[in-house]
This record gives C-alpha cells, structure tokens and sequence, in this order.
C-alpha cells in the first residue's frame, strides 16, 4: 500500500500522457490517475471538430494533415496549464512520433503510459462500448498507424508499458508506483 503521494506538491508540473488505441481503457485510467495525483485531467478527443468525429464516426479515419489542427489544439490547452504551473493526465491515442512529440514537448516534465491492449480485447470492449463517436471499424486502422514508441533516438519518452487486460485498480497502483519512480528519478 502506497502511503504518501511523493509527487503531488512537487514542482514543477508534470504531464503523465496516457496512450494506447481506442479502446485500450485510456480514459478511464487516465481519470483515476487524475483523481489520485489531484491532477487536472483532458481526454485529447474532446478536441476534436464536429467534421473530424462524424468522418470517424463513419469509419473513416483522419489523416495526419486532418490531425494536425488537432494536435495544436491539444499543445495549446497543455502548454496553457503548464504556464499555470498546474499537472495534467492527458488520454491520447499517441498513434504518431511527430505527434506524440509536440505532446510531450508542452511540458518541462513528462511521463508516458501505453496501454498494450490485444486486438481481440480491444474489439470486445469497442464493441460494448455505448455513446462514443469512435466506430470498431477503425480499429485496425489504428493498430496500423500506431508508431512504436521509442523506436528511434529522436523520441526520448519516459515510459511506462502495462497490460490493458489487467483491473484498472491494479493498472492505477502500478502507475502511482512508476510516476513516482520516474519523477523521483528525475528529480535527482
């Protein structure tokens, strides 16, 4: 059992980006980890265009130009709170490196998640899934598109890889453990 927050008073601010393919439980880990920190909380597609949503809506995916906007967005709300020396949980699908890099680089200090979600789990969960815009149909679209993290020396994410399959309250203990860590680390 965690019996301190270590990182919740700490300055300065920081983002923990949670990431994954839709589906993989993104938002709702990423607002227990909100709830947990006393961080502010944004899900990325919130900021999406009525056009872009029903486009996606009808299984037709966007493009990186589509995107774009999207991200600035995004960059702008981040950058806005980092000014305001305030931390953020932000849930992002995190599906290209020239993205996720603009993401990350709105704050000083960072933290990634990914959600490894298997393709049978994830369908199974879009499929149940009531009131969002996101159709099943681009599921393979995005496993398609989703660049590997750190793959490159250009992306230097602080990361933290868990299995979506596993109960948000183990996935919740298992982020608090590694922010921490990686936060501590930092702060050396």
């Amino acid at each position: 059992m965690l019996s301190t927050n270590k990182i919740k008073n700490k300055q300065p601010p920081i983002l923990v980006v949670v990431m994954g393919v839709s589906g993989c439980g993104k938002t709702t880990l990423g607002k227990v980890i909100a709830k947990y920190f006393d961080f502010i909380f944004l899900d990325a597609d919130s900021f999406h265009t009525k056009e872009a949503i029903t486009k996606m809506s009808e299984g037709i995916p966007l493009t990186d130009e589509q995107r774009a906007p999207w991200i600035a967005r995004i960059c702008k709300e981040l950058s806005h709170f980092d000014g305001k020396n305030k931390s953020c949980v932000l849930a992002y699908s995190g599906l290209k490196q020239q993205h996720r890099e603009l993401i990350f680089a709105s704050y000083h200090h960072t933290v990634g998640i990914f959600l490894n979600a298997g393709q049978a789990l994830t369908a199974r969960r879009l499929e149940a899934r009531a009131g969002h815009f996101m159709s099943p149909k681009l599921l393979n679209s995005q496993i398609a598109s989703m660049e590997p993290i750190n793959a490159s020396t250009d992306e230097n994410i602080e990361l933290l890889s868990l299995n979506a399959s596993r109960a948000i309250a183990d996935l919740l203990l298992e982020s608090i453990s590694g922010i921490n860590s990686l936060v501590a680390i930092k702060n050396q």
